[in-house]
């Protein structure tokens, strides 16, 4: 089986894109000012990015690349794609993502993209999975598929609710299950989700793919939680 290597393709607006966004025009994930249509971000903004590429592990090993720290302006913007209805900065976020990608995992080649999924009662509560949408955007950049491999089968409780690592990796253990049992079956895997912090979830996923017998599984955030020092 032949992968494909992560390539990015930039995106291209239609005239609808055009007419949409003098309607609704553009904003910065960041800080929400209006921004040119196709822009990342404003300029003020663009100033605190810096060309560092954040990796870490995920529980069980599996290696995750990710674009920016969860600090400031970038833990804000999450905030607000996640919990504010804000689907729209779903490109902005990915397309950073993208660059971290390809910058780390440039010799890798993907079978398809997949994403952590959302337990049904929190998807009608939310009205959207913001992985799957960074997932989504990522495929497009990319060419590569995005499968739903992954559904959740339990409504466990928020993994920032619990404190103590022993309940976090708890907390997250039988929670996921394969869409199909033979979904994962040989395939190079991208999984992506929005945020690693403890890396317990990434890891389940990670974990249930493999044993339904993925090849290799990578993982990309688009944002890591960094440790602070004195």
């Amino acid at each position: 089986m032949s992968g494909t290597k992560m390539e990015i393709s930039e995106r291209k607006f239609t005239f609808r894109d055009k007419i949409k966004n003098a309607l609704f025009p553009e904003r910065c994930p960041y800080c929400t000012r209006v921004i040119p249509l196709g822009d990342l971000c404003c300029d003020d903004c663009a100033e605190k990015f810096n060309s560092i590429t954040y990796h870490t592990y995920a529980r069980g090993g599996f290696y995750t690349v990710s674009a920016v720290p969860y600090t400031d302006i970038f833990a804000e913007a999450i905030k607000r794609f996640k919990f504010n209805n804000s689907q729209q900065y779903a490109y902005q976020l990915a397309r950073v993502m993208a660059d971290a990608i390809v910058k780390e995992y440039k010799d890798e080649e993907f079978d398809m993209i997949t994403f952590v999924p959302l337990h049904p009662v929190k998807l009608r509560e939310r009205g959207y999975n913001q992985s799957e949408l960074l997932a989504t955007e990522l495929s497009r950049l990319s060419g590569i598929p995005v499968v739903t491999a992954l559904k959740k089968t339990r409504n466990n409780q928020p993994q920032h609710t619990q404190k103590k690592a022993s309940q976090r990796e708890s907390n997250v253990k039988g929670v996921y299950r394969l869409t199909d049992k033979r979904i994962a079956e040989g395939k190079r895997i991208l999984l992506i989700d929005d945020i690693i912090t403890t890396g317990n979830t990434l890891g389940e996923c990670g974990r249930i793919l493999v044993a339904g017998g993925a090849e290799k599984v990578l993982c990309a955030t688009f944002a890591v939680t960094v440790v602070k020092t004195t």
